[in-house]
């Protein structure tokens, strides 16, 4: 049975139809499909951080506003700035997951161009890609299509590789959920670490007005 390392930079050979007909489809090598999903990870990466970085720049102004108004003892004004950051905060919590969970993609990707092997890590990539797929797509929707595209074009390398189908098993599902779990939490104690919360009297305020 080939391994991956033997398709690697293989050469398909025709098979007996492929002879009979005349016909040979020529596949390429793996090395540089996994080369180029990389380069578009980076891409959609890229997106996301410039994302991240801006509402990070927002979320600072906005709560500098929230303590001028504080200071002024204007309730109203910090009552709505507060609200506004409660929400831009949540996006700015799914981002950050979403950037944690594309460097970890990145990771792996990049470690299998350098080694060229280790092709079952694979799984819990696509598993992964597949999973934050959507979440990517409600902010960057070129880049979410991208980004199935990619899932696929992975998927259809582990088929390539192992000359069968592809299927991710309990012990991958397990794995990418504890995965994203685990970024989940990195994401919310780095939010806490960077991000003051939001004056209390403003948010006993806005406990009140929802009870």
């Amino acid at each position: 049975m080939p391994t991956f390392q033997d398709n690697w930079n293989k050469i398909p050979k025709p098979g007996l139809n492929d002879q009979i007909h005349g016909v040979i489809k020529k596949e390429p090598p793996l090395k540089p499909r996994i080369q180029q999903s990389v380069g578009k990870l980076n891409q959609t990466f890229s997106k996301i951080d410039y994302m991240h970085k801006k509402l990070q720049e927002k979320d600072a102004k906005l709560f500098s506003r929230i303590i001028t108004a504080q200071q002024k003892h204007d309730k109203t004004t910090g009552r709505v700035l507060a609200n506004e950051l409660v929400e831009l905060r949540k996006n700015e919590k799914l981002i950050g997951n979403l950037k944690l969970a594309l460097e970890q993609i990145q990771l792996r990707l990049s470690t299998m161009n350098e080694l060229g092997d280790a092709m079952i890590t694979l799984g819990p990539v696509i598993g992964m890609m597949r999973s934050i797929g959507p979440a990517l797509n409600r902010f960057i929707p070129q880049a979410g299509a991208e980004f199935e595209g990619m899932s696929n074009l992975l998927g259809g390398m582990m088929t390539d590789s192992f000359g069968g189908s592809f299927e991710l098993d309990g012990t991958s599902n397990e794995e990418t959920e504890n995965i994203l779990k685990e970024a989940a939490v990195i994401a919310g104690n780095r939010m806490g670490d960077k991000f003051p919360s939001v004056p209390s009297q403003i948010s006993s305020d806005l406990g009140s007005r929802v009870n």
